[in-house]
């Protein structure tokens, strides 16, 4: 393997020390136009590219920011990364991506790491609605942005869906067909976005003069998998008709998935509603009912309001007046999006 130029080879080889090198790669004043023109010319020739880790550990600070989520791979996250990593990259800034898998012991590991990385700040879907990293990148003094769900709806810095108004148009839809029962396939339970969820699902059903039964509420649904399964359990002991209202898209699809092994027929027989609005399933049969989410402006809010704490933090470093800095919560707007399963 072809050994990597160093800013100590280019000054061996123009004879000059690596401070002059270094000035004339940074348009440094000291340097007259001729000489920076001759350096970078043969630092060209020669490939050099600058070693961005060692001169921002140099710098105690970098142009990273860290991105902790849930899982990229889900089509609801690859959208929100995709207005983070739009947003961060016009200011100059490199995403460096993880994933928690809702799990709060690796989501620690991750922070450790991300401050052993010395990343300038964190993006982060903190694991099962869980303190414990956030607890961290406070002690560690890194700024940090909460995307998508809260711990603390008062003191937290977030971007979110406003999710008991996204649950409640979804339930008062379905309470539209007369179904006496409407069950809800809600996720983990201690996640911010469940638990408004679930308070908005159980005042669309009162609101509609149905008096929800917590036995239609199933929690702990995280993916297609538990979806099909928990809509097994369901058809095992109720037969529709009746309505079903799933966390995510990604539930509703497993539980179209159960509903259609059994022959019922979808809405006639039992109306189902996802949340996201994942492209896709906006093609497949029946094209899904559901909650549409500004997922890529979740994204670029996000990063934005990142940006700023770190805008702050330099006027502060150099000792520029600032105005008093407030917690700031974005609460998007959803968008209620019928198709053919309600």
């Amino acid at each position: 393997m072809k050994k990597a130029i160093r800013l100590k080879d280019l000054a061996d080889e123009l004879n000059v020390s690596i401070t002059t090198v270094s000035k004339a790669l940074n348009n440094h004043p000291d340097i007259s136009p001729k000489r920076r023109k001759e350096i970078l010319e043969y630092a060209e020739k020669r490939n050099y590219v600058p070693n961005q880790v060692a001169r921002s550990f140099r710098q105690q600070k970098t142009k990273m920011i860290g991105i902790v989520l849930s899982d990229n791979s889900n089509p609801y996250n690859a959208r929100v990364l995709k207005g983070i990593e739009k947003t961060l990259s016009v200011h100059g800034y490199h995403c460096l991506i993880m994933n928690n898998a809702e799990d709060v012991e690796k989501e620690i590991r991750l922070v450790n790491e991300l401050r052993g990385l010395n990343v300038s700040g964190v993006l982060i879907m903190p694991a099962a609605g869980n303190r414990e990293g956030c607890a961290l990148l406070k002690k560690y003094d890194i700024p940090y942005v909460l995307i998508n769900r809260y711990i603390d709806k008062e003191q937290d810095t977030y971007v979110v869906l406003n999710d008991y108004q996204a649950s409640y148009m979804s339930a008062k839809h379905l309470c539209s067909y007369g179904n006496e029962k409407i069950f809800f396939l809600n996720f983990l339970s201690s996640v911010s976005s469940a638990k408004e969820r679930l308070q908005g699902y159980e005042q669309a059903l009162r609101d509609s003069g149905i008096e929800p039964d917590p036995s239609w509420v199933i929690a702990d649904c995280v993916d297609q998998m538990d979806g099909y399964e928990t809509m097994k359990r369901i058809l095992e002991k109720n037969t529709p008709p009746f309505s079903v209202m799933c966390y995510s898209d990604y539930i509703a699809i497993g539980a179209i998935c159960a509903i259609q092994e059994r022959g019922y027929e979808i809405p006639y027989d039992i109306a189902v509603m996802g949340n996201d609005d994942i492209g896709i399933l906006s093609f497949v049969k029946p094209r899904l009912s559901t909650i549409g989410v500004p997922k890529m402006r979740m994204g670029i809010k996000s990063a934005e309001l990142l940006l700023e704490i770190l805008e702050r933090r330099e006027k502060e470093m150099n000792e520029e007046e600032v105005e008093e800095y407030e917690d700031q919560h974005i609460v998007m707007k959803p968008e209620l999006i019928i198709r053919e399963t309600s």
